[in-house]
């Protein structure tokens, strides 16, 4: 099995979460991870605690995600951490780079590509400020689509208001980077907020023909007869398993991060077929990467 959408952080980080976010400027990921007046879901694990976890997981390898921080700077520290867990479990841990697209993307992506990366993201087009900067953007698209890296976009759900720091995430912004840059994979976060729904538009359907939908978080946001919604949408190869580790999301019954909770319920509950099945956990992600 491979895990399409993990994160890690510096394991002090969780020592002193607002000093951290202080001394970086980054206010909206402190929000998400710290909310005032409510128990926070984000979880911490260290590099090796990571690959005892996929351990306890039978997954074989997982694929680390940046963040959309608000500064260039985290985003070049972020990729050194994550390169630092890759080096350390090679054949299990694979990176897609934190990218800030509003200040020199190109550099940001050849340092990246040297540090044997292979994709791009999570990002976030609204948080990262897309609507005044597009020219980056769409210059890192065009590397990406060039070098047949994956960019992995951050996808709010409409009518979710619930979790504190909420930033929608207009569809059209994805739209409009899938017909500029039609051989550009690109993977929606968290079942892409029900734009798995708009597949059913004839008009639109072929602009998202390299578009795919991870699962990250899912149990937080949907219960299990999204997998079999989503199926009938647009079909078993076009999904990623993703656990958001060490996100807790299961956080009535999880103490610490772990992935077990979700793969069982999944395999257990989501009435895939195998073949379904393979696609999901494995075979999907593998050949969008070449693994």
């Amino acid at each position: 099995m491979i895990d399409a959408h993990t994160h890690c952080f510096p394991p002090e980080i969780s020592d002193n979460v607002s000093q951290w976010a202080k001394d970086n400027k980054e206010p909206h990921w402190l929000e998400l991870v710290a909310p005032k007046n409510k128990p926070s879901l984000q979880g911490w694990a260290s590099k090796e605690s990571m690959v005892q976890t996929m351990d306890d997981s039978d997954i074989n390898q997982s694929i680390l995600l940046g963040w959309y921080w608000e500064n260039k700077t985290t985003c070049l520290k972020h990729n050194l951490l994550m390169k630092e867990w890759m080096d350390f479990a090679p054949k299990r841990l694979h990176g897609f780079a934190s990218i800030y697209p509003n200040d020199d993307p190109i550099n940001q992506l050849e340092l990246a590509n040297s540090m044997g990366f292979k994709g791009v993201g999570e990002l976030h087009p609204v948080v990262q400020d897309y609507a005044t900067n597009k020219a980056q953007w769409h210059a890192m698209a065009q590397w990406c689509e060039a070098h047949n890296w994956p960019i992995n976009f951050h996808v709010s759900e409409g009518l979710n208001v619930k979790y504190p720091n909420f930033i929608p995430t207009p569809f059209n912004i994805y739209l409009e980077i899938a017909i500029a840059y039609p051989n550009l994979k690109i993977i929606l976060s968290h079942w892409g907020g029900g734009i798995p729904f708009f597949e059913l538009n004839h008009k639109i359907k072929n602009h998202l023909k390299n578009v795919y939908y991870d699962t990250a978080a899912s149990p937080l946001l949907y219960d299990i007869n999204v997998f079999r919604n989503v199926i009938n949408l647009v079909g078993s190869e076009k999904i990623l398993f993703g656990s958001d580790f060490p996100l807790k999301v299961y956080p009535k019954k999880q103490k610490i991060p772990e992935m077990q909770s979700f793969i069982k319920d999944t395999r257990l509950n989501a009435g895939l077929s195998k073949k379904e099945s393979d696609q999901i956990f494995e075979k999907n992600i593998s050949e969008l990467l070449s693994l």
